[in-house]
């Protein structure tokens, strides 16, 4: 077919047609959400083998079977005597309590909240942020938050739920934004993984870039509006062990407050130049923001984090690889976590079907490819916990 590529005179759009425009596709939307009962396909948690099971719990089939016999744990489902048992994620967690030597937060303790944040995209901020919520449920039984203030919603996404079409505003963090709300206690929503809450994002969460600094021109001496995140989250502190926050890749008002709200930051980098000169900065930005804060005369203190954590991740098996590392490791040196992600299609897949290798631990394929995903997760989440748990042992506990 042959294009008309003749000259055609633009048609101009006033206030009204972007009035007509607006109208109609919000009528288009509610039509969608109207028709589609499920607009994403809806998540289950996993089922997890018991040979799975054993490996999180640290034991083998013998202690398995002792323990299967005393009926002080749930026995799963299996289709015949001797064949393979299935435990819900709920029962996975059970057992993982029960077997393992874990920490317990003591009354009066405040939980964590960790930002993963970085200005530059791809660099796997969303799959962290998840990967860690996910393990600290799964591998330390802790009860997690995880907030999305990425306006493009891909963490939701993650869950299952479609941040288009089916987030209202008042379901993200602009109540607390706008001042409609005075914290976030009613926001958290359950999704699929159990002990795992939802703060979900949505476009609308643009609207923050303008909220924020109308508050700050209306003239309130005393606003702050870099803290407006972290006192809307200090009543929830109580209620879970760690709020994580995945941001944007960029320096916005609600990245400022998601740095700023945080008790510590993990910060992903992939080893290649361009994210290394990104990443320098951040650093940069990042400085100025906590040295302009220390200058101000609003602010009641100078910001303080238990740890700032580097992330090395997306490693490819290439010279250029090498060479950047080297780089980030020079230069960050004890910030750098001693736990590195390598670039795997199995990593490249599970993300781009907006999954974890967590939703999966009946995996068919290879288990070499697997365990080289898995593990260095499972690490990351060791060493999250293992400094949390230090820093509330150094926290008298309130009774």
């Amino acid at each position: 077919m042959k294009l008309d590529l003749a000259p055609t005179r633009p048609r101009g759009v006033d206030a009204d047609e972007l009035i007509a425009l607006s109208e109609r596709s919000g009528k288009m939307l509610q039509k969608i959400r109207d028709s589609m009962l499920q607009p994403f396909p809806r998540k289950q948690s996993p089922i997890y083998p018991s040979n799975k099971v054993q490996a999180l719990c640290g034991i083998d089939k013998t202690k398995m079977n002792y323990l299967l016999k005393r009926g002080e744990l749930p026995l799963g489902k299996q289709e015949a005597p001797g064949r393979m048992r299935y435990f819900t994620l709920a029962e996975t967690m059970q057992w993982v309590k029960k077997t393992v030597e874990i920490p317990v937060r003591a009354p009066g303790q405040k939980g964590k909240i960790i930002t993963v944040g970085n200005f530059k995209g791809g660099v796997t901020k969303t799959t962290t942020s998840m990967m860690l919520a996910q393990g600290l449920t799964l591998r330390r039984c802790r009860k997690v938050l995880i907030i999305d203030l990425d306006p493009q919603g891909s963490t939701t996404t993650f869950f299952g739920i479609n941040p288009h079409a089916e987030i209202d505003p008042e379901q993200t963090v602009l109540p607390l934004i706008d001042g409609s709300v005075a914290d976030l206690r009613a926001a958290p929503m359950k999704t699929y993984w159990d002990n795992l809450d939802l703060i979900p994002s949505s476009t609308d969460l643009f609207n923050a870039e303008f909220m924020l600094p109308a508050q700050v021109h209306q003239g309130d001496a005393n606003f702050q509006f870099w803290r407006v995140l972290r006192a809307g989250l200090e009543p929830l502190l109580d209620e879970y062990d760690y709020i994580i926050i995945d941001t944007a890749p960029t320096l916005s008002y609600l990245t400022i407050n998601a740095l700023f709200a945080a008790d510590s930051i993990i910060v992903p980098v992939v080893p290649d130049a361009l994210s290394f000169a990104s990443m320098v900065q951040f650093w940069s930005l990042f400085s100025d923001l906590i040295g302009g804060l220390k200058s101000n005369k609003n602010a009641k203190e100078s910001k303080q984090f238990d740890y700032i954590d580097i992330l090395i991740t997306r490693i490819p098996k290439k010279p250029t690889a090498e060479l950047v590392k080297e780089w980030i490791i020079k230069t960050y040196r004890d910030h750098v976590l001693q736990v590195e992600i390598p670039e795997t299609p199995l990593a490249m897949n599970t993300s781009a079907e907006f999954c974890t290798v967590y939703d999966m631990p009946s995996y068919d394929g290879s288990t070499d490819a697997y365990r080289r995903i898995a593990e260095p997760y499972d690490k990351l989440v060791d060493i999250i916990d293992n400094k949390t748990c230090t820093l509330w042992e150094l926290q008298p506990a309130l009774i």
